[in-house]
């Protein structure tokens, strides 16, 4: 307590000072006013005293003289300046006091982040200007200086680390006999990028037949014609080599091209960006593709899209949207079919009354007839939270071909014809951006199918089981097993789905999908073949540092519904899958870096297709080189 009392003294009695020192000084300065007032009415009276005392007065000394004449005599820069060595630079007030006027154009103001197609918020119009001066002093608008001397100094280099690379090979090698080569070159001109990628990649596989060779040329340009146009195109060539192994003993030695499995794919395609531009309102983006997929059997299969999304911008609140889709679709089979596609999606996007909306129809003109679809819009964001609902009703056309129904199921046998699938949907989300790291959603929809693929086992042949009996079907032994695709005419399902997305800066992500669908009718078939009812996939890299990235990925997948082998179907529903899957690459210097891919890590003995064993436990590593400029 006595520190405390100290204390409050000490302080009271510094209060108490500083207001007399204040008050000292206040009288001070009073006192000088006043007898700087008092000397001027008494200067002119007492000029001539001055002038007879001063000439009674007696003669200073040299030196004193001297003195008085330096104190009172003013200082000039110019003296200084000359006093000063050469080589400090010297500042000079040679300006008159200036006022600077500034206008400001804009205000600075917060918008709402979202966007909807890509397009931000409209801003918000402020035609009030304001006028600031400020008064700057001389010398910070212009002095003058002495430059010192130059000296001239080396050359700093780039890093080595900094230089990109032009052409890069890589190579590995791994279990199962796993092989893969690639070579991939990049030129990069003033207006002109050219892309080439060969690879190649093989895997002799635990059963005879279970190998496979994937063969690609790649090759994408980018020719830029202007700040807003640039022409892209991409030309692409794969032959995949893989063989019907299920249900074959593996001690059986039949010809291999009984089960072969063999696919050619040529395409191009050519896409004209006009980009964006502030003073333009009308934008376009035409783009033409074209694709021919031959199998072992001659039998092709050639498509040619043409599509272009167009769009008028009326004023900052309505957008007019002309989008435009043509396909053609012939194919070869056992006799020959073709399917024809028209669709356009007139629409109109406002953005008014604190809502995002989309209205418009899309006709479509197919080869079975002429349809008309809604493709309504929505997307409000709840004031004062980080919420974002959107909600429509669309429809998406697809011309199937032949290789989309083989990227899902490699083993079918040829289709009779392709059908025109399309799905409408009806849709409710929720989106939340929590933070600039952070944003999941969650959301449900109902989808009407029409002509959605299934695929199911071609039924055995009956001389399996009674000999003699002529062979109908398929034999598994000579020819392996082969898939039906069945086109649903009608289907009705149930869809939940979710997503979560974390990013910290460049260096961590990841990303989470979950999608359940439940089939609430089906016209024609009994249950859903081969469909995936339940598929959760969680994707993620790490840049741990400036040399090592560690990336993988955890997929699930409910089994499927399938028939169990024997003349009578009696479906089953096969087990889940579970699959993770993890890699890394590690730079050991400027040209060399080191690669480690492993797949199955679970070593899961699963089979996506029923009777179709995948390889457990993969580990493949290589190196890359690269070359520089």
């Amino acid at each position: 307590m006595s520190k405390l009392f100290t204390y409050i003294f000490i302080t009271f009695f510094l209060v108490i000072s500083s207001q007399q020192v204040f008050a000292w000084q206040k009288k001070k300065t009073n006192s000088k006013a006043k007898i700087t007032n008092t000397a001027k009415k008494k200067k002119t009276a007492t000029s001539k005293k001055k002038k007879s005392s001063k000439k009674k007065q007696p003669k200073k000394s040299r030196s004193n003289k001297l003195s008085s004449e330096n104190n009172n005599k003013p200082v000039k820069i110019e003296d200084i300046v000359k006093q000063v060595p050469l080589d400090i630079p010297v500042m000079r007030d040679t300006a008159p006091t200036k006022v600077v006027s500034i206008l400001s154009a804009f205000k600075p103001q917060l918008k709402s982040a979202v966007k909807i197609n890509f397009n931000n918020a409209a801003p918000i119009i402020d035609t009030q200007s304001m006028q600031y001066s400020y008064q700057v002093p001389s010398q910070n608008l212009s002095f003058s200086y002495r430059p010192i001397a130059l000296n001239p100094l080396a050359i700093v280099l780039a890093s080595p680390a900094n230089l990109v690379g032009n052409t890069n090979v890589k190579v590995g090698f791994g279990n199962y006999l796993y092989q893969f080569l690639s070579i991939n070159f990049i030129n990069n001109g003033p207006k002109t990028i050219n892309n080439l990628g060969i690879s190649t990649e093989s895997s002799e596989g635990v059963h005879h037949l279970q190998k496979f060779r994937i063969s690609k040329f790649d090759y994408q340009g980018n020719v830029m014609f202007n700040d807003s146009s640039s022409l892209l195109t991409h030309v692409f060539a794969n032959q995949n080599q893989y063989y019907r192994y299920g249900l074959v003993p593996d001690t059986l030695r039949l010809p291999t091209s009984n089960y072969l499995q063999k696919l050619t794919n040529v395409g191009a395609s050519v896409v004209f960006l006009n980009k964006y531009k502030s003073n333009s309102a009308f934008t376009y983006r035409p783009k033409l593709d074209f694709s021919h997929l031959s199998d072992v059997q001659n039998k092709s299969n050639t498509y040619i899209a043409i599509t272009s999304p167009m769009s008028y911008q009326m004023n900052k609140e309505m957008l007019f949207n002309f989008d435009v889709n043509f396909s053609y679709s012939h194919f070869n089979s056992y006799a020959s079919s073709s399917n024809t596609l028209l669709r356009f999606d007139p629409s109109l996007n406002l953005n008014k009354w604190k809502l995002k909306i989309l209205a418009g129809v899309s006709p479509v003109y197919k080869s079975d007839g002429f349809k008309l679809y809604p493709n309504i819009q929505l997307q409000h964001n709840l004031k004062d939270t980080a919420w974002i609902i959107k909600a429509g009703w669309i429809n998406q056309t697809t011309n199937t071909q032949y290789g989309d129904l083989l990227n899902e199921n490699p083993w079918i046998t040829l289709p009779v014809n392709l059908k025109i699938m399309s799905q409408d949907k009806q849709f409710l989300k929720f989106e939340v951006n929590a933070s600039k790291h952070l944003q999941y959603g969650f959301g449900f929809s109902l989808n009407r199918y029409v002509n959605l693929p299934f695929y199911t086992k071609e039924p055995l042949a009956i001389s399996d089981y009674l000999p003699g009996f002529p062979s109908y079907g398929n034999n598994r032994v000579t020819n392996g097993l082969k898939y039906y695709t069945l086109f649903e005419s009608k289907a009705n399902t149930i869809d939940l789905e979710a997503n979560l997305h974390y990013q910290f800066s460049d260096q961590f992500s990841i990303d989470n999908h979950f999608n359940y669908t439940q089939f609430n009718y089906i016209k024609d078939n009994e249950k859903p073949w081969g469909f995936v009812p339940v598929k959760f996939n969680s994707t993620f890299y790490w840049q741990a540092n400036k040399k090592l990235l560690i990336d993988g990925s955890l997929n699930f997948m409910s089994g499927i519904e399938a028939v169990t082998e024997g003349y009578s179907y009696v479906s089953k529903t096969l087990n889940p899958i579970t699959l993770l899957n993890a890699g890394l690459s590690y730079k050991l210097s400027i040209p060399w870096k080191v690669w480690v891919k492993s797949s199955n890590l679970l070593n899961s003995q699963y089979q996506r297709w029923a009777d179709y064993p995948a390889l457990g436990v993969q580990i493949n590593a290589g190196v890359v080189y690269s070359f520089y400029k």
